[in-house]
Formats: C-alpha cells, sequence, structure tokens
C-alpha cells in the first residue's frame, strides 16, 4: 500500500523529461508510490510495459489534462478522495505545451498559459492542504513534501533564437492581439516563476515544512514540446539540433528533475531555481520583482476561479 512509500505525483511521464525521471527514480532504493498524471493513459501504459518495476515501487496512471480546469478538478478530487488518506510527498509539475498557433481551451484561455502556469496554480491549491498534512505526519525537523516545476531558461529576455521576451501583458493575454507561440510559452515559464516565489513566501508565513523549487533542464530538442510545430521544426529538433554541443539529453534533463525532487542536499531549502547542471542559480531579474509577484497571482486567482485566495 501506498502507506509504506513516499508517494509522488509526475505529470507528462510517458514521454521526454518526465519519462526519463520516472526511470531514474525507479532505480532508487527508497519505496515510491509513483502516481503518472498523463493525458493519454494507453500511451502511458505502452511505455510503462518497457521498464523493469523493481517490486518496492509502484506504479499508477491517472487521467489528467491540463487544458481543462474540468480535468484538473477531478484529477485532485480522485486523490483527495481516497480511503485511506493519500499522502502527498512529492510533486513533479513536468508537463507543458507550445503552440505554433492560437488555440483556445474549453475554459477560453489560451492554451500554452493555460496548460503551463493556470493548471498548476490551480492544482497546488486544491492539493497544497493535503502536501501539508503529509508534512506535518512526519516526526522531523526537516522538510519533508516537495514541490518541483520544470521551469526553462527561456523566462530570462535576451535568451532563444529571436532574444524576445518574455512580455507578460494583461490585455493580450488570450493572444487576440497578435499571437507568437514562444512568447507566449516564455510569458509562461515567467508567470510560474512568480508563483514559485509567492507561494514560498505564503508557505513561510504559514511555516509549512514544505520546499518549492523551480527548476532548468535545459535544451532538450528530442522532447515532445513541439509535436504540434510544423514539420520543419520537428525534423530540425529531432536529428539535427541533438548533435549541437549546448543540448542536453533527455537522460541529463530528467537527472536534474530526479535531484530537485529527491536529493538531501536540498533539505531546509525553498525557492530556489536549479540549472540544468544542478547549481543553484540565479532566476530573472522580474522573477524577483515582489510587485509582479502578488500581481500575477491575483491574476491567476481571477482566472481560476480562486478570487478567494486573492492577496489584499
Amino acid at each position: 500500500m501506498y502507506q509504506e512509500r513516499k508517494v509522488i505525483v509526475l505529470t507528462g511521464a510517458n514521454t521526454g523529461l518526465g519519462f526519463e525521471a520516472l526511470k531514474q527514480l525507479l532505480q532508487h532504493s527508497t519505496s515510491y508510490h509513483l502516481i503518472l498524471a498523463v493525458r493519454n493513459i494507453p500511451e502511458t501504459e505502452k511505455a510503462i510495459a518497457t521498464l523493469t518495476i523493481p517490486s518496492h515501487h509502484n506504479i499508477e496512471i491517472s487521467k489528467l489534462d491540463l487544458s481543462s480546469f474540468t480535468s484538473v478538478k477531478s484529477f485532485a478530487q480522485g486523490l483527495l478522495t481516497r480511503d485511506p488518506i493519500l499522502p502527498l510527498n512529492i510533486l513533479i509539475l513536468n508537463a507543458a505545451t507550445v503552440k505554433s498557433t492560437l488555440s483556445k481551451t474549453e475554459d477560453n484561455l489560451e492554451t500554452t498559459f493555460q496548460t503551463n502556469h493556470l493548471s498548476y496554480f490551480l492544482l497546488i491549491d486544491l492539493l497544497l492542504d493535503r502536501i501539508k498534512w503529509t508534512s506535518e505526519q512526519q516526526k522531523t525537523d526537516s522538510f519533508i513534501s516537495r514541490i518541483i516545476l520544470v521551469n526553462s531558461s527561456l523566462h530570462k529576455p535576451g535568451i532563444g533564437h529571436n532574444k524576445v521576451g518574455p512580455k507578460l501583458e494583461l490585455e493580450n493575454l488570450d493572444g487576440s492581439k497578435s499571437y507568437d507561440g514562444m512568447l507566449f510559452y516564455k510569458n509562461s515559464k515567467l508567470a510560474q516563476m512568480l508563483f514559485c516565489y509567492q507561494l514560498n513566501k505564503l508557505l513561510e508565513e504559514e511555516k509549512a515544512r514544505i520546499s518549492i523549487f523551480a527548476i532548468e533542464p535545459g535544451f532538450i530538442p528530442q522532447t515532445e514540446l513541439v509535436r504540434e510545430s510544423p514539420l520543419y521544426v520537428k525534423l530540425l529538433m529531432k536529428y539535427f539540433l541533438p548533435l549541437a554541443s549546448f543540448t542536453r539529453t533527455p537522460e541529463q534533463g530528467g537527472a536534474v528533475i530526479v535531484y530537485a525532487a529527491t536529493s538531501p542536499d536540498l533539505e531546509n531549502k525553498s525557492a530556489l531555481y536549479i540549472n540544468k547542471l544542478c547549481q543553484i542559480d540565479k532566476s530573472s531579474d522580474d522573477s524577483y520583482n515582489e510587485d509582479l509577484q502578488k500581481l500575477w497571482w491575483n491574476i491567476s486567482c481571477d482566472l481560476t476561479g480562486l478570487e478567494e485566495k486573492k492577496l489584499s
């Protein structure tokens, strides 16, 4: 049963970084109950079938579509209503997307921003009390629960092929004025960094023993991030860019995720940005702006229906 194991929720676990992180977690001697939160259950089942799962670990697959707030709420409700109570030790929020053309979700929000930021904002809020409870059950002075946000160096200005962005604009959050898919991806990652630091402030005020880290896995062309991009982009990312010296492999990226989620080096630390070499690094200047942190926290509350959680 999961009471005898640390419970890890891992999104986007059937391909790319998530799958590599899963494989590395399965090599640990610590016993894990791994909940793979994925959009495509059959594809995940096929991927899991290729793995050897040691007997001290357990894996389950659960439906989670990050482009739907209804799906996020259903997933969270499924975790919170179990009997016996399900502890939540580690959340690894890895799945992300980038769109080449403007698209809207069923919630009438731009898809990239909702998938990469707003749905995680909502999911963490729904699960936060259970994460706190899990830490409180442990009779130790160290932080027990961790939240890992898989971010990107593209949240910083001057990074990427066109050196533009991010540019968070409330008046163009829906992309109706102009749309650049990569810019919206960068915006979602900056919003995630602002959220990381603001959430940590609130956790510190409550003296909650929860660590939250944002990680940069590096530029990894072989992920599924560009699955909806034009064919030439897919070919470039799959066959040519992996040969470049500045790129990283999925295995290397997965190792950064696992380091942030499990390393004892990070005990009793929080609100850190961890780079592709597993080093504590500096995020963008904008991400430390406390006014921006509060502003985009409140905007995120409005967009996710959590108006009661807004900051004064």
